[in-house]
């Protein structure tokens, strides 16, 4: 039997996507890249914070943002995925949960996200304050094939290790 005051290790997983439209900033990582199209969603639609926040809630098994922040509620449309990170980083110290590290990985066709590691991987340290050694932020193109391949849309993968 695990003695309870003992730090346990946990792992989430989390996903997300949304569409690439023109008319809306591109917010990755809470860093505006300055490009021509920005992500459609009922907030700012930062794919990469949303994946980050479902895998740590489910590290702690707390749910998902949508339950914290419903896509229905008008009140919160165009809310900074910065605002649901706070959020969300409340429910782990509640739950007495530590980030250690996050590891996420953005599926999209355009824009290039290499030039970008920097400006995100630093935005993400601004908001999660782990140290860059503990934030891993990389990209990968999907080939030319369905909606992301196609420029469309824009996805992420990510896993949090949390300590509670």
């Amino acid at each position: 039997m695990q003695n309870k005051k003992e730090k346990q290790i946990k792992v989430g997983f989390g996903f997300d996507i949304h569409r690439l439209v023109e008319g809306r900033r591109l917010i990755i990582g809470g860093a505006d890249l300055g490009y021509n199209k920005g992500l459609l969603g009922h907030s700012d639609g930062d794919v990469l914070l949303h994946a980050v926040c479902d895998a740590a809630l489910g590290a702690c098994a707390a749910g998902e943002i949508g339950q914290y922040y419903p896509p229905t509620d008008a009140t919160i449309a165009g809310i900074s995925s910065v605002v649901i990170t706070k959020r969300v980083l409340e429910v782990l110290e509640e739950r007495g949960a530590q980030i250690a590290h996050i590891d996420a990985t953005i599926i999209a066709e355009e824009p290039k996200m290499r030039p970008h590691y920097d400006l995100v991987r630093a935005s993400l340290d601004k908001i999660f304050k782990l140290g860059l050694e503990n934030i891993s932020f990389k990209a990968k193109s999907h080939e030319g094939l369905g909606e992301i391949g196609r420029g469309e849309a824009i996805a992420c993968h990510a896993v949090v290790t949390i300590k509670m």
